[in-house]
Order: structure tokens, then sequence, then C-alpha cells
């Protein structure tokens, strides 16, 4: 079967660089050729929200000639205007040229354009397909959208060997939260799991703009893509303490790296494992065993359910590329 080119424009060049890798690897294993447009974000090229709006039109401009020389479908990465790029993806590509949008954070966590009302109901006129990475962003689309169908594809999964051995930390399992803040942060929740398991294992906090949590450590700065990866395969667990979220990046790339990652029970993390260990309810004494379990879990057999993950993804992504996910199936991941 002669499967169609593709070509993805990731339209977050830096905070999507690793998530680019693991869909390309997870689409090439269709047999499909993958080609990449990075669009870098402002705050990795300094510019201005207008300048990243200008370049993501001129890499679509370059993918609509491409596609229509060669027949491939073009997947942007990420939405700069949220529901709106519904629209630009459709004017610029145009009708022959097939296309998707995923969309991770169909109800984003911090304020941002193209989400309201008006760009949905502009939006719903320009019938352009979306990807999600979990039941609840589909569900949240559903609601927002009725007439807009989503498909559901498994976020991208990249095994790989730990970048920097786990330190020794005088005897305590070492716990860390990743990434900047954000208003849905629990940190009522940090602070209980603190008074608990201050003493016994070592918590820590670092992103952007954290304030002060009682019982943790925390650093205020930049993470760079090369710590973040240390600091996860260093940590013995990784926590993701949102109130809500469609799916963790961390979470992921603490699993792909042997860390397991530990979140809200009903959320997208339990794709990642068989049960519901890493996967607190919501009283602090549920999270504090479920950290307990985390920290003694084995490196090797969490790689593995990285590499369980890793081929599912690539099949389900190759059957998507080879037409195979019907609009039954795609209703059927929504109800």
């Amino acid at each position: 079967m002669t499967v169609a080119d593709v070509i993805v424009v990731n339209t977050l060049g830096g905070a999507l660089r690793h998530y680019t890798v693991g869909l390309v690897a997870s689409i090439g294993a269709s047999g499909a050729r993958v080609s990449v447009d990075h669009v870098d974000e402002p705050s990795r090229t300094g510019g201005s929200g207008l300048g990243w709006v200008r370049r993501y039109v001129l890499a679509l401009w370059s993918a609509r000639r491409s596609a229509r020389r060669s027949g491939a479908r073009v997947i942007v990465t990420w939405p700069v205007l949220g529901h709106l790029d519904r629209l630009i993806v459709r004017v610029v590509l145009g009708r022959a040229v097939e296309s998707s949008l995923v969309m991770h954070d169909p109800r984003p966590l911090v304020p941002a354009r193209g989400y309201g009302r008006v760009a949905r109901w502009i939006a719903d006129r320009c019938r352009v397909e979306v990807v999600v990475h979990s039941g609840t962003a589909a569900v949240a689309l559903a609601e927002d959208c009725p007439d807009l169908v989503p498909v559901l594809l498994p976020h991208p999964v990249v095994p790989r060997a730990a970048t920097a051995p786990k330190q020794a930390s005088g005897g305590r399992p070492v716990v860390r939260v990743l990434g900047q803040f954000k208003p849905d942060r629990d940190l009522e929740l940090l602070a209980e799991i603190g008074a608990q398991l201050g003493d016994t294992h070592r918590l820590e906090i670092t992103g952007r703009r954290w304030p002060a949590v009682d019982g943790w450590s925390v650093t205020d700065e930049f993470v760079s893509e090369e710590r973040l990866d240390d600091l996860m395969a260093t940590a013995d667990a990784v926590l993701v303490p949102y109130k809500r979220f469609f799916q963790s990046g961390i979470a992921i790339r603490s699993l792909e790296l042997g860390t397991p990652a530990i979140g809200p029970a009903g959320s997208s993390i339990a794709d990642l494992y068989p049960d519901d260990r890493y996967l607190p309810s919501g009283s602090g004494a549920s999270w504090c065993a479920a950290i307990t379990t985390a920290t003694s879990a084995d490196p090797d057999e969490t790689r593995e359910l990285a590499a369980l993950a890793d081929r599912a993804c690539r099949e389900a992504w190759s059957d998507w590329v080879r037409g195979g996910i019907t609009t039954t199936r795609r209703r059927a991941a929504v109800s």
C-alpha cells in the first residue's frame, strides 16, 4: 500500500522539539516519508507574537506548495491562535491539501487567544481535522464544539537511556515537581505531602515563578531541555500536581527515562501504566502512598512500560496515516 508523505509544521520549535522527534518516529513507522519545518516561538527567538504568526503562515505556504506537488498531508503540532488556526490552516492550505491540527489543551491552563465562543463559531465553519492526545481533551472539545469530531491518538513516547545516574541523597528518595508554576498547580496538596514526607524524602520543585511551599525546596529558574532530562533521570519519582490537565509532557518524558510519574486519578497518566499504582485519589495520604510505591520501582521495568507505550503509539499513528481510523472509531473515542 502506498502511504502519502507527511509534512509536520512544528509551531513551537523549542518547546515541542522533543515531541516532534517522537511524532516523526511514530508516523515514520507507517512507511511514510516525514519532513519537519520548525517555527520557533517568541520565547526562543526574542521576537514578537506577530512575527511568530507571520513565520507560521509562511511555513504553511511552503507546506502547501510541497503538498500539492507530492500529495502529502500536513500536520500542525500546536495552534498558535487557538481555534482560529482551523481557519488559518484551511485558508492557507486550501481544500486540496489534507491537513490536521493537534490541539493539546482545548481549555488552556493559562490565558490564550482563540479559545472563546466567537473563535469557536468561526472555526466551526472550517473543516479541518483536529487531533487530541487524551480522552479528557476529546470530551472537552465535544462539549465546546459539538459539530467537531476529534481524532484521539496517543502522545508520542521516545524511550531512551537515562542521561545521568540517580544521585545518592543520604538514603532519602528524591521526589521532584518540574516546570513553571501555573494556577492549576495544587499548592495545598504539595504542602500536605511536605508535612508527611518532608523528613523521609528529598522534596524539590524546580521551575519559574513558583512560590514557597512548606516542606519543599523550591528553585525559581528556567529549566533547559538538557537540564530537564537530568532532573527527571536523577529523581526517584516525578509529581504532576495539577488540579486539571489534558496530558502531561513531563509525565511522558519522565517515563521515557525510567522514572515513574505520579498524577491524579482520572487523568491521562492512566494511559501510560497498566494499573492505578501511580494514580492517587484526592487525599494527601493516597499521594504519599503512590510516592512510596514509585520511589521503590525498578527503572528497567518503567522503561519497559515506555517501550510498550511507544509500540502502541506507532501502531495507532501508522493506522491513522494509512486511513485505518474511521469516523465511527473517532466518535467512539469521545463517547
